[in-house]
């Protein structure tokens, strides 16, 4: 008879708003597949050179989630990010090098998109969503950072390399699913 205010951040019951900033991007599988399949891409492209894709990362991921304060991202839109890992995965599948440029390009729309999709409920406090968004910024990046370093790790023996295009093999099996169940809509039997 009293409905309360939906959280979409309440994942998890007892956490505060930074936690459940610091959880959202691991628990929500738009996310993780892009961030994995972005941290697979970037680093097969030795030498690895972090500098200019970390800073791009960071700044409109940050925009992104500031932007969401006025704008609400639609439902439908991590079919976005699920667009973009496809793209990615099967770039590390084909063995695709795109342009520098273009890669940064990739890179800026997908963080930006993460971004806006990693929004809060708007409540009366500010201090709260500011803490959240803190939290999900922080967890985007250092997930972004670490796939894409600890890929780059891996040595260039060719065992290492197919399963690391198996890897992606099964993110981009994981995205067709996902397009597909969304594009499918909802049924009645």
């Amino acid at each position: 008879m009293l409905p309360a205010t939906s959280q979409a951040h309440a994942l998890i019951p007892g956490t505060g708003e930074f936690s459940r900033g610091l959880l959202h991007p691991l628990v929500t599988p738009a996310h993780v597949l892009l961030l994995l399949a972005m941290g697979l891409w970037i680093g097969q492209h030795p030498p690895l050179r972090l500098r200019v894709p970390t800073l791009l990362f960071m700044a409109f991921s940050a925009a992104g989630l500031l932007v969401t304060t006025q704008v609400s991202f639609p439902a439908s839109g991590y079919l976005l990010l699920i667009a973009i890992a496809l793209l990615l995965a099967l770039c590390v599948l084909a063995l695709v090098r795109i342009p520098v440029w273009a890669g940064w390009l990739i890179i800026a729309v997908a963080a930006f998109a993460v971004g806006l999709d990693s929004g809060a409920d708007r409540g009366p406090m500010l201090a709260a969503v500011v803490t959240t968004y803190a939290g999900s910024w922080i967890t985007l990046t250092l997930c972004f950072l670490n796939f894409s370093f600890y890929t780059a790790l891996c040595p260039q023996w060719k065992w290492v390399q197919i399963g690391i295009r198996v890897a992606a093999s099964w993110i981009a099996a994981i995205c067709l699913l996902l397009l597909a169940f969304a594009l499918q809509g909802p049924t009645f039997t």
